[in-house]
Parts: C-alpha cells; structure tokens; sequence
C-alpha cells in the first residue's frame, strides 16, 4: 500500500516538475525576446518582467518537491552522518514530521493568501494580470511538498530498522 502511494506522490512531483521546466523555457524566452526587443529592435517591452517574475515563482514552487524527492536541497549533515542507523532514522522522522507541519501552515496560509486576492480581485500594476495565478504557487508547491514528505515518510517507516 506505501510503495504504490509512494508511486503515485512520486508521479505528481514528477509532472510539477516537468510543468516547472515548461514554465522555465517560457520564462528563458520571455527574457530573451525582451533583450533582444531592447538592444536589437530599440522596442522595449513592459510586461517581459512580470511574467519572467510569475512563471519563476511557479518554477520554485514545482521544483522543491522535486528536490526532495531526489535528496539535493541544502542540508548540514555534519551530525546526522556521524550517527548510527537508529538515531538517524529517528532525526530523520523528526525531519519529515516538521516539514509536513510547517508545510501545512504554508499551505494554509497560501490559501488565504488566494482567498484574499479572490475577493480583492487583485491584478498586477503594469500589465493588468491577474495575481491569483502567481499566489496559488505558494498552496500548490505546498500541497506537492506535503505529499512528498509523506511519501519519504512513509519509505523510511516501511525500511527495517
């Protein structure tokens, strides 16, 4: 039952990341054309920034569960790696317990940050974009977050000891 939920959490952090990586060639090209609009045509664009800024707020979003998944964010293993089996696994439950919690409130506080932007019927200065679509990066990346650590919670606690 864990491998096969595992399989599926690994999947969806696969397709946001594959959905990170579109966004990334949009956003590289957005920048590309803006300079060379700039600097070759003498034709400045005035939305290239935004929506640079937007598709690279989603960028991060998707791609830190990715990062978890395959063990590459940033992490001082100074002590972890000096002890034994059992209290690193122990650290390491501890690890993904507080990140699924401090994931949640983030999730929960994503969500009213769209709630909000809903109501207040929020667009952008420059380009009259709507922002609810950069905001509900911060609940998604979350919630992908969320299942991540699940998923690496739940490979931990089905290993032997």
């Amino acid at each position: 039952m864990s491998r096969h939920l595992t399989r599926i959490i690994n999947v969806v952090t696969d397709l946001a990341v594959w959905i990170g990586g579109i966004f990334s060639v949009i956003m590289t090209l957005t920048v590309v054309y803006a300079v060379l609009a700039r600097y070759l045509f003498k034709r400045p664009i005035g939305w290239s920034e935004e929506i640079a800024v937007y598709l690279m707020i989603w960028v991060v979003f998707l791609g830190a569960a990715y990062t978890l998944k395959e063990n590459a964010h940033i992490g001082v293993d100074i002590l972890i790696s000096r002890l034994s089996a059992f209290p690193q696994r122990g650290l390491l439950i501890f690890h993904y317990l507080t990140g699924i919690v401090l994931m949640s409130i983030l999730f929960l506080k994503g969500i009213d940050m769209v709630a909000f932007t809903l109501q207040m019927n929020s667009h952008s200065i420059a380009i009259d974009f709507p922002l609810v679509i950069p905001h509900l990066a911060v609940p998604v990346g979350a919630a992908i977050l969320i299942l991540q650590l699940i998923g690496k919670l739940l490979s931990l606690t089905a290993e032997r000891p």
